[in-house]
């Protein structure tokens, strides 16, 4: 591997978030339990947190009031390390 290329790692972030609070995060979206839904939702919460992450796949579980969500986020690294956020 070249010294300039970059490669990615990936981490698993959950979420539990309040049913109330998911709706009207996904207010835009035709259908809320879409995968790009679960990826909006994702992508707010890394934002609000100044995390530079991409956000992957994202699976959901849900129960009465909440929704789980399970993203796979992915961030670039140099050299086998993490990008600085």
């Amino acid at each position: 591997m070249r010294p300039s290329d970059t490669t990615l790692q990936i981490y698993h972030r959950h979420f539990k978030i309040p049913l109330e609070t998911y709706f009207n995060t996904v207010s835009d979206f035709l259908d809320p339990w879409d995968e790009r839904a679960y990826q909006h939702v994702v992508h707010q919460r890394l934002e609000e947190s100044n995390d530079c992450g991409i956000v992957g796949m994202v699976r959901q579980e849900k129960d009465e009031q909440y929704i789980y969500l399970d993203a796979a986020i992915r961030y670039p690294t140099s050299n086998g390390q993490k990008t600085p956020s």
